[in-house]
């Protein structure tokens, strides 16, 4: 927790020292697709981590503001079963450099819940006479509300016009009676539909 926190006042501090809006030249453009894996540690009974994987869909609604809507999937093996969680976040750039090639911290806070799905094959029970009971195959799913609270932060640099690495660091906590803690850790890579390019004017809309 305490390293977390010193890793958003960081990226606080540097967005307060950066130039002004005017001198950043960087644009980006309505919509960004992307996906992420990682690693979540959550907090219970106990600490847990696993695996997870998922995609990521990024809106920009101006040049340093965004709401994001991303998938973890909890990677589970063999399993039939499908566990996850997703997330609704405003995501805010602290720093927009002058070309695609530099560092983007940000910030985000939203929230988000749980989904599942599970698939249970055909079931044939032989009885005593002889006959077969035949029990179909079925699938169930679920999505939760929201009952997450979720806050971050991370950094995005591109890798060319049409790609950009990132990193990211968030924990978030159910808003429930059985709630929980946990942290996510990722790395993953967004496209832009369109290209990332320098923008010759003064102004952050699209």
């Amino acid at each position: 927790m305490k390293l977390i926190l010193r890793f958003l006042a960081a990226l606080l501090i540097f967005s307060l020292n950066a130039p002004m809006a005017g001198a950043q030249t960087l644009h980006v453009p309505r919509v960004e697709i992307g996906g992420e894996g990682g690693m979540l540690a959550a907090i219970a009974d106990g600490l847990f981590f696993t695996p997870t994987a998922g995609p990521r869909l990024t809106f920009n609604i101006s040049q340093q503001d965004a709401i994001e809507l991303a998938a973890d999937t909890i990677l589970r093996g063999e399993s039939r079963s499908i566990y996850g969680l997703y997330f609704l976040h405003y995501k805010r750039t602290t720093r927009r450099p002058l070309d695609w090639s530099g560092i983007r911290p940000f910030l985000t806070v939203g929230t988000g819940g749980y989904y599942s799905y599970s698939k249970t094959p055909e079931l044939r029970v032989p009885r005593p006479d002889g006959s077969v009971v035949v029990y179909p195959a079925h699938s169930d799913g679920e999505v939760s509300g929201l009952n997450l609270a979720t806050f971050g932060g991370g950094f995005e640099r591109g890798l060319n016009r049409h790609a950009s690495f990132r990193v990211e660091v968030s924990g978030f906590a159910a808003i429930r009676e059985e709630g929980f803690i946990a942290f996510r850790v990722l790395a993953g890579v967004s496209v832009p539909i369109g290209a990332y390019r320098a923008s010759t004017g003064m102004h952050d809309s699209f």
